[in-house]
């Protein structure tokens, strides 16, 4: 399988969906393309059809764990205001330690005099409210790492606090000025000396197991307060745990060292996702009415979908099908939306009726090289404004191909789910029903819990969910 990390796969996603917009070219001959046919005395047709959306919550069965890897960007904070979704609270536990094993300090207990112990984490961006400052305290974990790590996991922490540390996100991205340190985007958490005082007491800790008995882990706990995730890379070697000490060398005046435990390959690390729907919008939007609902609610993982049908497809004519498109935009926006953004990609698959799986949509999505061709299948997100005059996001599908082989094919219409994974992850390639192959994907699409919106549903307004077909008669 492919991984690779999400500012590459952002990059390169908006690079295949650029090429597919400048070098799509009329195609009268192959079903399903993407212009309407310029060639005389063929008449195309448009027409909408609507679609049925149904709000699903995965949050409340807690059936939707987010896969997050040592390498992702781990989340921390606290979002205490968000109308739409609830509340979201996001812990992150890591392992520090020396690169190499025995671990000793240049001299003798008696000669070494602690100055500081400070764990830094490598910010890289927030999703929320940057103004309202945060807290977060430091915890030593109880037990050792378990092999999984998923938003739902959670480590039990003892209650002694071992640091803390106000700070607000907008701040973040400040300059640094550190004994042999001085960059930016850092959140320092000053520790007490007990940690060190405690690691020097051992002398030599020879080995890896040794040190984890000494030492399980960190849990870094937001305070209650806030209304932002704050985001963090735990492997790019700006995050470690700083002990910046004193030492006297035989003859000689103290000499200032920092020793540096980091995250390094092997270590364990892992981040626990809560989301709380106490009150929100989204709460009061899952009964699934036949009719659909007027509102969709999509939160990316762990957090919510919507499951699509379209009712309309069946008993279609028999038609060439030049361009079918789902399409979907955002409700006009409020001042929590431009803090709460929406997500930067949305997914849409189908459920598998005889296996009650989901995998992508057949004869539309294809890869290339192991990256989703989003250029021609769509998913990213655009910005447009709506009758109001307000910019708004807008997603849109080209599902051109599997209409026309519903149409065709008197086929049954399947159930859509629309989604905003952090991965989509297909872990066997395969040739679909249109005899296109499918590779083993395991691509980064969102931050995990980075991005939420609230998409007009199956209203009458102009904008709702729709399903655009752009055909001839045969």
């Amino acid at each position: 399988m492919i991984k690779t990390k999400l500012t590459v796969a952002f990059t390169g996603l908006i690079f295949f969906a650029l090429l597919g917009w400048h070098c799509t070219k009329i195609d009268t001959t192959n079903l399903g393309s993407n212009l309407i046919p310029a060639v005389d005395n063929v008449n195309t047709f448009d027409t909408i059809i609507n679609v049925v959306a149904n709000n699903i919550d995965s949050i409340p069965s807690g059936k939707e764990c987010a896969t997050i890897y040592p390498t992702d960007e781990h989340v921390l904070g606290y979002i205490g205001n968000d109308p739409l979704f609830g509340t979201t609270k996001a812990i992150i536990y890591t392992e520090l330690k020396p690169r190499t094993f025995p671990f000793v300090f240049p001299a003798k207990a008696a000669d070494i005099t602690f100055d500081s112990v400070v764990l830094v984490l490598s910010y890289k961006r927030t999703f929320g409210d940057i103004t309202i400052p945060q807290r977060v305290q430091v915890h030593e974990i109880a037990n050792a790492f378990k092999s999984d790590s998923s938003s739902c996991s959670f480590y039990p922490f003892k209650p002694a606090v071992l640091g803390s540390a106000t700070y607000t996100p907008e701040r973040l991205s400040d300059s640094v000025k550190a004994f042999m340190d001085l960059s930016k985007n850092q959140l320092r958490i000053k520790l007490n000396n007990s940690f060190a005082l405690a690691l020097l007491a051992k002398d030599t800790i020879k080995t890896d197991s040794a040190f984890k008995d000494f030492f399980k882990g960190f849990a870094i706990v937001p305070d209650n307060i806030g209304n932002a995730l704050t985001y963090y890379s735990l492997t790019d070697g700006k995050t470690k745990l700083a002990i910046y000490y004193k030492y006297k060398r035989t003859g000689s005046t103290d000499t200032s060292v920092v020793t540096n435990f980091s995250l390094f390959p092997g270590n364990q690390s892992a981040n626990n996702i809560v989301r709380n729907r106490t009150g929100s919008e989204i709460s009061q939007n899952t009964n699934q009415p036949p009719a659909g609902d007027n509102f969709i609610y999509i939160q990316t993982s762990p957090g919510s979908y919507a499951e699509l049908k379209i009712p309309g497809l069946t008993g279609l004519s028999n038609r060439i099908v030049h361009r079918a498109e789902l399409i979907m935009e955002q409700v006009s926006p409020n001042p929590l939306d431009t803090i709460f953004t929406p997500p930067n990609f949305l997914f849409l698959d189908l459920r598998d009726s005889a296996k009650g799986a989901y995998h992508a949509v057949p004869c539309d999505f294809n890869t290339i090289q192991g990256q989703p061709d989003v250029g021609n299948y769509g998913g990213f997100k655009t910005l447009v404004i709506d009758a109001s005059g307000k910019t708004v996001a807008r997603y849109s599908f080209n599902i051109s191909r599997y209409v026309q082989k519903i149409i065709t094919g008197k086929r049954i219409i399947p159930t859509l789910r629309l989604r905003a994974p952090n991965y989509i992850n297909m872990p066997t390639g395969y040739i679909d029903e249109c005899n296109i192959p499918v590779s083993p994907l395991l691509f980064p699409l969102n931050n995990v819990a980075f991005g939420r919106v609230k998409l007009v549903g199956g209203s009458t307004a102009a904008n709702r969910i729709r399903l655009r077909i752009i055909y001839s008669r045969l």
